[in-house]
């Protein structure tokens, strides 16, 4: 059998990161066989101890560009996005989950114990909610507030959800008005024309006789396409 291949994690944590702009600057590129090793590395080699007072994060590439944390613990928890650390495992048996934060582990054992500690804070409503941002979507039900808007027509909802299942009329309404719906994609050459029966001299010209549409989604001109 086929042994998976190893891989290397990276600490990609910039040396020098005062580097003037334009100049290229080098990271760490120290090389480690677990999660746990690199985790430690960047801890101890770059975050630092308790004695440091600026809070920056200085990975490669790193979208904060230099903004500082207000406290230590939560660089830590930032430098998670990067190294992809999760050290937060879900202790319901059969669930498997894992977290990079214990404020996401939290919110997720509601799941299995069902326990909505956040109430409706408008009077006489009863719904209560397992965490804070899913109380302040409904809240939105008692209001005149919809910031939920359709990209597509400026309808505007008061859930997400109420958008998404607006969002279905458009892609119905998108399917059924593209000519090829049905194949999956456009042609701009009209389809095959029908081969036409015997000519009957006992009938009339054309041009003397006006017939209806035999096909009335294509247009008058329809066969004048293949002149």
């Amino acid at each position: 059998m086929r042994q998976p291949v190893k891989q290397e994690l990276a600490c990609k944590w910039l040396e020098e990161p005062s580097q003037p702009p334009g100049r290229a600057q080098k990271s760490c590129d120290r090389q480690f066989s677990t999660m746990h090793e690199l985790v430690t590395h960047v801890t101890l080699e770059h975050v630092g101890g308790p004695e440091q007072n600026n809070h920056v994060c200085f990975w490669d590439e790193c979208a904060r560009q230099g903004k500082s944390f207000k406290a230590k613990y939560k660089l830590v928890n930032h430098i998670r996005v990067h190294t992809g650390e999760k050290p937060f495992p879900c202790p319901f048996p059969g669930c498997g989950k894992i977290f990079a934060r214990s404020e996401n582990l939290k919110i997720h054992k509601r799941t299995h114990t069902g326990e909505k500690p956040f109430k409706c804070e408008f009077e006489g409503c009863d719904r209560r909610f397992a965490n804070s941002s899913d109380r302040k979507k409904h809240m939105h039900v008692h209001t005149s507030d919809k910031p939920y808007v359709c990209k597509v027509c400026d309808k505007s909802y008061t859930h997400p959800s109420s958008l998404r299942k607006h969002m279905k009329v458009h892609e119905t309404q998108s399917s059924e008005s593209s000519p090829a719906a049905s194949s999956g994609y456009e042609s701009s050459t009209p389809p095959a024309l029908t081969a036409a029966p015997p000519k009957d001299s006992t009938k009339p010209p054309p041009s003397a006789v006006q017939t209806a549409n035999p096909n009335p989604g294509l247009p008058p001109n329809f066969n004048e396409w293949y002149v």
